[in-house]
């Protein structure tokens, strides 16, 4: 027989329904389902199952988040217009700044502010010391060249 813990109780069921609702939040999700932050915290922790359900209602909520995010980027909303305090009229406005982030999101590498620099095949980009600057790009060459190939002394007989 499973313990109370690992039990699925009405009062689960509420706290995941309205984790969904709040789009993850899981302190307004605890208060509206009357029960506290800690006792969900614990049937998490307990109970395996409730935890699958905790992961599936987060994923849920933030889908429908993003679903409005969508909506606002693309429909926009109703904002009032008023002029000498009264009511005239509304005005439609979108949210620039919720689609750039639906495009980032969508299209990391495509939207993406920062680039990763690399060397060839992923591998770090080595860092080259010289001992002074070069007078021209012969030179720098030359250096590089230097700094990159072992002299004949640094190697080892094989």
């Amino acid at each position: 027989m499973a313990d109370n813990w690992t039990k699925w109780t009405p009062e689960k069921e509420r706290f995941l329904k309205k984790l969904r609702l709040t789009g993850g939040n899981v302190s307004r999700a605890a208060r509206a389902a009357r029960v506290s932050r800690s006792t969900v915290y614990f049937w998490r922790d307990e109970d395996s199952d409730f935890a699958k359900a905790w992961d599936d209602a987060i994923e849920e909520g933030l889908d429908d988040l993003e679903q409005e995010a969508r909506r606002r980027a693309f429909k926009g909303t109703k904002k009032p217009v008023y002029q000498g305090g009264r009511l005239a009229g509304y005005v439609q406005e979108y949210s620039d700044t919720l689609l750039i982030f639906l495009l980032k999101g969508g299209r990391p590498k495509k939207y993406r502010e920062r680039f990763e620099h690399s060397g060839p095949d992923g591998q770090p980009l080595g860092v080259v010391l010289l001992p002074q600057a070069p007078a021209s790009v012969e030179e720098w060459q030359q250096l590089v060249q230097q700094q990159i190939t072992p002299s004949s002394q640094d190697r080892k007989p094989s």
